[in-house]
């Protein structure tokens, strides 16, 4: 039992308006789509030049390790978005985001791993989906579209990218090439509260 005088209440209104149902700024977000569909229209020119047996991913960095997502499981890219800490979740968790009405958690791939990695103070988020579940990965920096030749990429490793079960590969230059259907897969993603 708690004592009335020690009850606090919840100012609804103040959540609402954390979670960002509207756009802040609808310049910048022209601006943004602008960019975008700049970068999707050169993505699909380096398409038709690398053949059938390139890898297109969307490469990102995050505590100083960068990262590969194939592209057809990216749903969004999203810069700097309000993120609502949630309580009593594992610290891979960092909190959630709304994304045009639907709640998204937000997941540190680093932490899940269990690597060390500090919050980015702008950070960036990709929505990704696979498994029937579609979560937000925590990025320090979206880098670029990038097609792989099937060439340059080896089978997994041990690196200070992660366990090697959830990585489709490794580049030539280092990038770890994530298996988004193996990681969304995994049951530690499902919490279970009591």
């Amino acid at each position: 039992m708690t004592d009335e005088s020690q009850r606090t209440d919840i100012d609804w209104e103040a959540v609402w308006r954390s979670l960002d149902w509207e756009s802040k700024n609808d310049a910048l977000a022209a601006r943004t789509l602008a960019l975008r569909a700049e970068k999707y229209a050169r993505l699909a020119e380096d398409v038709d030049a690398t053949g059938d047996d390139a890898l297109m991913v969307l490469l990102f960095s995050r505590a100083g390790e960068r990262y590969a997502i194939p592209i057809d499981h990216v749903l969004h890219v999203l810069d700097a978005p309000t993120i609502t800490p949630l309580p009593c979740v594992p610290d891979y968790y960092r909190g959630v985001i709304n994304l045009r009405g639907r709640i998204l958690t937000v997941f540190d791939l680093r932490r899940f791993w269990g690597l060390q990695a500090a919050d980015p103070a702008a950070p960036t988020l990709i929505i990704v989906s696979a498994a029937a579940l579609t979560l937000a990965l925590l990025a320090d920096e979206v880098l670029d579209f990038a097609s792989i030749p099937a060439g340059n990429i080896a089978p997994p490793t041990v690196t200070g990218g992660g366990p090697t079960h959830q990585l489709q590969g490794i580049t030539t230059d280092g990038v770890a090439i994530l298996d988004v259907e193996k990681l969304l897969a995994d049951q530690r993603l499902i919490v279970q509260g009591e």
